[in-house]
């Protein structure tokens, strides 16, 4: 399959965006816009793809599957990756080209955009019917959580990203109730997304819990999250609400840092500084800036060095406005260098009070320093907020440590 159409569903209009296809003379992916798409405004990725009648044509890049960033950000990473690959192989497709993933994912994406394969492909139909199939089954799937993991885990049906996640729907009342999300609220029925662990030692999605609640105290913008414990076991499960479904049911259109820029994340080190530049140069809006400055100040202090352009998404409605989207994946990490994926004032460790202040000089930030007091004060909650969250001493000590040794840092503020 060589061709494939592009559009985008805010959930009350849809617009066909344009034709993305391989070019055999090349070999590089191909993006042209449709010509009554131009007139509406509204640019899916300003920086690399304006909207106008030229062509663009992909850079060779196996972390963006050789894609434009933007259509990269709809396909998964390692987990769902092998996801796709157990599908594609009940059809006898054993290499799967980027076109072929994103037929695959078809309508059933995060945010608004959505892929049709042009009727000439036969493969290409194939692998949306496959998906389709398994979307379907998996839509009877409900129950209480372990029973609903089991079976996800068991027929697949990924998210993506590097660990297990899965796109369901959350009972928000009793949070007793799972199902394979239908992709609007519906009911106490919310679409979240759902990471489980594969060992009832992994203790992650705790953390992440109790992390989600003192970025909140941090004065965060990030969504209401959920801790699930099993019944049948001792793993817990962290569901988040998905950002690019709103309560009325209208989407958002979706773009990562990482897909804006058109990087690998695995290999890029971008400056916090250039996260803040382009956020203001997204957005026009300077709160949004000024919440891009509160996550580099909770990563830097709480130790989450997966702190990379893929983590950092924005959103953009159907009249074209553009926003910083609410925090995600902000939990304690660690790297075996202890280097940070995003650098601040051009370190990536050990930052002092004063690496804090250049970067909000620069940018404007002039509550800066009430910022971090507020940050530092969030994350001394640690404690209480493990003990709760039930995390093992030994490691809720370990990550206390390092979080100390981070605040003590500052000095006296």
């Amino acid at each position: 399959m060589n061709k494939l159409f592009v559009h985008i569903n805010f959930g009350t209009t849809s617009h066909c965006v344009g034709t993305l296809f391989l070019s055999e003379k090349m070999g590089r992916h191909v993006f042209a816009y449709n010509r009554d798409f131009i007139g509406k405004g509204l640019e899916i990725s300003p920086r690399n793809m304006p909207l106008g009648n030229a062509t663009y044509v992909a850079e060779r890049n196996s972390d963006l599957y050789d894609l434009h960033g933007v259509f990269a950000d709809s396909l998964p990473d390692a987990w769902g990756k092998k996801v796709q690959d157990a599908e594609f192989q009940k059809i006898g497709l054993h290499n799967a080209s980027a076109l072929d993933r994103l037929a695959f994912v078809g309508r059933y994406g995060i945010g608004a955009l959505r892929y049709e394969p042009a009727q000439e492909f036969e493969q290409g139909k194939k692998a949306v019917q496959c998906a389709d199939l398994r979307k379907a089954a998996q839509k009877i799937i409900a129950g209480r959580p372990d029973t609903v993991v089991d079976e996800l885990l068991h027929s697949g049906g990924s998210a993506g990203g590097a660990r297990p996640k899965f796109l369901v729907d959350l009972d928000t009342k009793s949070l007793d109730m799972l199902r394979y999300t239908r992709g609007a609220p519906e009911g106490d029925f919310f679409p979240v997304i759902l990471k489980v662990p594969l060992r009832n030692d992994d203790q992650y999605q705790r953390i992440e819990y109790a992390y989600s609640q003192m970025a909140i105290k941090a004065g965060i913008n990030i969504l209401e999250s959920y801790l699930l414990d099993g019944k049948t076991d001792k793993r817990a499960y962290f569901a988040m609400r998905r950002f690019d479904i709103l309560a009325n049911g209208t989407r958002l259109h979706t773009h990562t840092f990482a897909g804006l820029l058109g990087i690998n994340f695995r290999e890029a080190v971008p400056d916090y500084s250039t996260l803040l530049r382009v956020t203001g140069d997204l957005t026009r809006n300077h709160v949004d800036v000024v919440e891009a400055y509160r996550r580099m100040v909770f990563n830097y202090l709480g130790s989450n060095l997966d702190d990379h352009a893929k983590n950092i998404t924005f959103t953009m409605d159907q009249k074209g406005q553009w926003a910083l989207a609410p925090a995600y994946d902000i939990g304690y990490s660690t790297a075996a260098d202890n280097l940070h994926a995003m650098a601040i004032n051009g370190k990536r460790r050990n930052a002092i009070l004063s690496d804090f202040k250049h970067v909000a000089e620069d940018f404007d930030v002039r509550e800066w320093k009430k910022i971090v007091e507020q940050t530092a004060h969030s994350l001394r909650k640690w404690p209480s907020l493990a003990e709760k969250s039930g995390i093992p001493a030994k490691q809720a000590t370990a990550i206390w440590n390092r979080i100390r040794e981070h605040t003590d840092r500052l000095g006296h503020i």
